[in-house]
Order: C-alpha cells, then sequence, then structure tokens
C-alpha cells in the first residue's frame, strides 16, 4: 500500500509541476511554486545530510594514519569556511579564502587534469581507423592554431580552426545535447508513467 502511494504521489507531483510551465493557471501555479519550494528544502535537508555523512566518514577514518591528516585538513577547512559563511557571509575572509585558497586548488585539478587528457589522447590517437586518423588531424589543427605564430606557418590554419568550432564541434555538442534532452525526457516519461519507481 504504501508502496502504490508513493507512485502516486509521484505521478502527481510530476504531473502537476509539469502542467505548470505550460498552463496558466493560478491553482496549478500555486501548487506548483509549492512543489519546487519543498523540493529546494529537501535539497537543502539532502546537503545538510551529505555534510553530516562527510564528517562522520572522515571523523571516523581520523585513526588510520595514512588517511589521518588528509581528513583532518578537510574537516578543519569544512569548519573554518562553514564559520565564517554562517557569521560573515559577505566578509573579506570568505572572499579570500575562494581567491586564495579554492580557486588555487581548483586550477590544480584541471592542470593535472590536462594530463590524463593526454594520456587518453595518447591511447585515442593511434591510427587504427579513419575516424582516428580525423581526430588526430583536427585537433593537431586546433592545438598548432593555440600558437601565437600560427598565422605565420600558414593562413588557412586560422580558417580551419574556425570551420572546425563552427561546423564538427557544434554539430557534435548539438547531439549530444539533443541526446541528453530525449534522454531526460524518456526517464522522466518512465518516472510518471510508474514504469521505474526508485522512489518506492
Amino acid at each position: 500500500m504504501a508502496r502504490i502511494l508513493a507512485i502516486i504521489a509521484a505521478i502527481v507531483c510530476g504531473l502537476l509541476v509539469l502542467v505548470d510551465f505550460f498552463l496558466a493557471v493560478p491553482v496549478i501555479d500555486a501548487l506548483g511554486a509549492a512543489l519546487i519550494e519543498g523540493a529546494l528544502i529537501l535539497a537543502a535537508f539532502a546537503l545538510l545530510l551529505g555534510v553530516l555523512n562527510l564528517l562522520g566518514v572522515h571523523l571516523r577514518a581520523s585513526g588510520a594514519s595514512r588517511a589521518q591528516p588528509y581528513s583532518a585538513i578537510l574537516v578543519i577547512a569544512l569548519g573554518v569556511t562553514l564559520l565564517i559563511g554562517i557569521l560573515r557571509p559577505a566578509s573579506a575572509e570568505l572572499t579570500w579564502i575562494f581567491d586564495y585558497l579554492y580557486f588555487p586548488l581548483q586550477a590544480t585539478m584541471g592542470a593535472l587534469l590536462a594530463f590524463f587528457i593526454v594520456s587518453a589522447a595518447y591511447r585515442a590517437f593511434k591510427l587504427r581507423s579513419v575516424p582516428a586518423l580525423i581526430l588526430l588531424v583536427s585537433s593537431l589543427v586546433v592545438l598548432i592554431t593555440q600558437l601565437p605564430f600560427s598565422a605565420a606557418l600558414s593562413p588557412l590554419l586560422p580558417a580551419a580552426r574556425e570551420w572546425i568550432f563552427a561546423i564538427p564541434v557544434t554539430a557534435g555538442v548539438r547531439g549530444i545535447l539533443l541526446g541528453v534532452a530525449l534522454g531526460t525526457t524518456a526517464t522522466a516519461l518512465r518516472v510518471l508513467l510508474a514504469v521505474d519507481h526508485p522512489y518506492a
């Protein structure tokens, strides 16, 4: 019985929010806004539970010798940032944390990602097929045109780069976005029609 009620509640709530996007009915607008606000509140509680779970995991890991320093740094950083964010949300200290700690760490992760990309590119660029050759040539053109003296090598290189970005890359991105949209729509329909019900 509880499972059936959960399925009915999910279908009704999903249809109300969906209809709210297409119809301008005051009652449906109010219900849709209330449901979205409730979802935001649930998301906030889920975030709080995630933070508590993170703290619990790393406080338990503090007993292990190898993980202890990293867990301690994470817990201290989380506590300090959370405390400053609650007490002084628009302070210079919070801006300093983001400017001189968070953003440099983010840039470091991005720099490390470049090495993984190079490693993956080395494996992908083995000329075993025609698509691999096309990928290799287009990648080399894009990489060479990033150099300051690329225009001196050939005036065709910048035009080739613009063509690659304007046509093949744009077409690929649009295809990916269409696939994501269709997949999201199919998943939503399966949930609304109770074909899939992970909530019950």
